[in-house]
């Protein structure tokens, strides 16, 4: 089986509310511009993500009555979510099971433009991520690769998506791969000792929110720094320095520029996400740090010739 289009999916960068969002509560996470694409072909699924997207897919076509012609497999290609041989840590498994879902759904004539159909992509790739991974996420990797654009996720006001943030984005990567399963997987075990460092990412969370809501930069930039302190917190608590010294060192020079910068993410390595007020302190800290060509995306899942 062949065809001449590709199904494609955005990654993800959490800006806030990382292990909160596990509590119900609110979190931002910004789908950005890096794609896995899904072509369908025959042979065998190359990983238990794939596997599992394509058995919980024809559990909503079943439910939605509709059918595929031969067994199609999807092929998926995240070769962007690597640089310079390492992972970014931008959601590649949750991207590539979206993915795979999306060009299934495509071959049985579903729309997936449609946001009817989109919420049944994001349940069926929910369901088979988690499957894969072994763990409950939050959901908010797969919210972006389906949905695309800056996302709030959990108990807010979303009419404070249309407002823009009110700093500039970048992010680096760091020369540490970490597993979020692990990680959210150490979390679960050492729950309820956590809940101190959770409180203060969740005020954390609901700062910055409020922050974003008033188009107030400092108040926003200190809610970065109240995460990172939880960050720490946890990590403790998790036995896992969660504030590598990579973060520390990104944190610093963004601080130095009159900005603020956090693990993106569930910290330990992958990527940093660095808030900055001006053009001026963007082009101050990508002197000293080589920042990524990675903005955010405003297209969620979509077929691409």
């Amino acid at each position: 089986m062949s065809q001449l289009f590709a199904v494609a999916a955005p990654g993800k960068a959490m800006l806030i509310g990382e292990y909160a969002v596990l509590e119900g509560e609110p979190a931002v996470v910004a789908a950005v511009s890096v794609y896995a694409r899904a072509v369908l072909g025959t042979g065998s699924p190359s990983s238990s993500f794939i596997e599992a997207a394509m058995r919980e897919t024809h559990v909503e076509l079943a439910e939605l009555g509709r059918t595929l012609s031969g067994e199609p497999v999807p092929h998926v290609d995240t070769s962007a979510f690597s640089h310079g041989g390492r992972k970014l840590g931008v959601g590649s498994s949750a991207a590539a099971t979206v993915a795979a879902v999306g060009a299934l759904f495509h071959a049985a004539g579903l729309d997936i433009q449609d946001q009817q159909v989109r919420s049944r992509a994001y349940a069926a790739a929910k369901r088979a991520h988690d499957a894969a991974q072994g763990t409950a996420g939050s959901g908010a990797d797969l919210w972006a690769a389906v949905f695309g654009k800056l996302r709030v996720l959990g108990p807010y006001d979303t009419s404070v998506e249309a407002k823009p943030l009110p700093v500039q984005i970048r992010f680096v990567a760091t020369s540490t791969s970490v597993s979020t399963g692990m990680l959210v997987g150490r979390y679960r075990q050492v729950h309820d000792a956590a809940q101190c460092a959770i409180a203060e990412l969740s005020v954390a969370s609901r700062g910055f929110l409020m922050a974003w809501q008033r188009g107030d930069v400092a108040a926003l930039l200190s809610s970065i720094e109240r995460a990172n302190s939880g960050y720490q917190r946890l990590g403790e608590v998790l036995g896992q320095k969660l504030l590598t010294d990579e973060h520390l060192r990104i944190s610093e020079l963004a601080r130095q520029v009159g900005g603020a910068a956090k693990p993106s993410g569930a910290g330990g390595g992958d990527l940093a996400v660095v808030f900055l007020p001006s053009q001026a302190a963007v082009e101050r800290f990508s002197s000293e740090v080589a920042t990524l060509p990675i903005t955010e995306s405003s297209v969620g899942l979509h077929v691409a010739s």
